[in-house]
């Protein structure tokens, strides 16, 4: 994805028919679906500080203990350079100094506790905010669709971005719309490619005349065909995303900044989810996932390709460019993006604590993890949550309920701040179950949904 100052991802001559459509997935295709039921089942207090939400996924698990629930032992490598950040807030500076420096912008929430310890479980809970279900695994929408969803009714007539937006997800392992219409399916980047969205100035003419030969053929469907609509609305959004001359500056990196965001995958997704925000032009939700986090084996073995001192690293870079640049933008309203975009880091569990493993490496533990937040009124600068002297257990959740927090309070929190209402469901999906935006039913027991209204106190 990333380019040099005058190179631009390219669009083959065949890619726009072949592939470059398709790889929208769906976003600009009429809804397929009878309109909607949708009910609200209590009324409930929404915070609504947010118009946008970026969600960095630790893919594979972040180790709590050896990042912001530092817990100190014999396993500890001698080189985190461990300090106190501020009264209370003791990290691995080395590690993490950007983020150490700039903490007043976090909040570190480490009474955060999971219900699946597989991967592929974990991976789709966090996603969705629902335990798996074959039954309805290709119903249930993910919660950037959902928030798509809500968001299609505010859509203003410059938009031409998607409201949702996911970057470097592996094959397969997105969750998109589910029951939900096409319009809410995401806009899926990978930044170890090139996009196939931005038109380099010397291929545009023949783009164009390709387009006004596509527009004479008609797809060989009767213009007067529902199917017809629906094709012509997909093509002319798709056509509107890649003319955009606001494209090629949202998805063009400058060496300098790709630099500064730390030269990754992660730091490119962050780069282009500034840019995203900052064209203010229709996206709303961006995922982006953080590969590489399940290290089982040799975590701090700095001659492997991917050990905990580089996913670290990249964290550190990414995470904080993006917090400083979107402090510094101004949004509507004469807030900056920070104020406006609420910030979520998580996995989908954490690492078991105290000595290594056999393999010199940490296995899956659902009973505690570490999650940060910022952005849209998040009083950073401050951590809750205490785990037992090894990272194992919670002991103390200390937040507005007297248990761990859950996934389903995460993503309570991320549906509040964007003024969307959880206890919604709609009733008439295919399977003819309703989906609930949220349920109180989680993969092993009931749980009384609530935002994390401490993270704001």
């Amino acid at each position: 994805m990333r380019t040099d100052l005058t190179e631009k991802p390219t669009l083959s001559r065949r890619l726009f028919l072949r592939t470059g459509l398709a790889s929208i997935s769906g976003f600009y295709l009429l809804p397929m679906m009878r309109p909607f039921n949708v009910n609200a089942e209590t009324k409930v207090t929404l915070r609504g500080e947010a118009e946008y939400c970026i969600f960095v996924f630790l893919n594979g698990g972040a180790s709590q203990l050896d990042t912001f629930d530092l817990k100190e032992g014999h396993w500890t490598p001698a080189d985190y350079d461990i300090r106190t950040i501020k009264p209370g807030i003791i990290l691995p500076y080395g590690l993490f100094p950007k983020v150490s420096d700039q903490i007043e912008h976090f909040a570190i929430v480490r009474s955060v506790e999971a219900w699946e310890s597989s991967h592929p479980r974990g991976v789709y809970y966090m996603q969705v905010g629902h335990p798996f279900s074959p039954a309805r695994q290709k119903e249930v929408p993910s919660i950037g669709a959902v928030v798509a969803y809500e968001f299609l009714n505010r859509r203003r007539s410059g938009d031409f971005l998607p409201p949702f937006v996911a970057m470097n997800f592996g094959a397969g392992s997105l969750i998109k719309e589910g029951c939900l219409s096409n319009a809410a399916s995401p806009l899926a980047l990978d930044m170890r490619q090139e996009s196939p969205f931005v038109i380099p100035q010397k291929e545009k003419s023949v783009f164009d005349r390709r387009w006004q030969l596509l527009q004479h053929l008609g797809g060989g469907v009767s213009r007067s065909s529902k199917l017809y609509e629906e094709w012509a609305t997909y093509y002319d959004g798709a056509f509107n995303l890649m003319s955009s001359p606001l494209i090629s500056k949202i998805l063009t990196l400058e060496e300098e900044e790709h630099k500064r965001y730390g030269g990754s995958a992660l730091g490119d997704a962050c780069l282009v989810a500034r840019n995203l925000l900052q064209a203010n032009a229709g996206t709303r939700y961006i995922a982006i996932s953080h590969n590489g986090w399940d290290l089982h084996a040799n975590m701090f073995d700095r001659n492997a390709k991917v050990n905990h001192y580089t996913l670290c690293r990249e964290l550190d870079n990414a995470l904080s460019s993006l917090v400083t640049d979107l402090g510094k933008i101004q949004s509507a309203h004469g807030k900056t993006l920070l104020q406006k975009t609420f910030v979520v880091s998580t996995g989908e569990f954490g690492r078991t604590g105290g000595d290594l493993t056999v393999n010199k490496g940490r296995d899956h533990n659902r009973m505690a993890q570490t999650v940060l937040f910022a952005g849209a009124g998040v009083q950073g600068g401050r951590t809750f949550g205490v785990t037992d002297e090894k990272g194992v257990k919670i002991v103390e959740p200390e937040w507005n309920k007297k248990r761990s927090i859950y996934t389903e309070d995460i993503v309570a929190t991320i549906y509040s701040q964007l003024g969307i209402d959880w206890t919604k469901k709609i009733t008439n999906t295919p399977s003819g179950r309703a989906f609930e935006y949220l349920e109180p039913v989680s993969a092993t027991d009931f749980v009384d949904i609530s935002q994390i209204s401490t993270l704001f106190a």
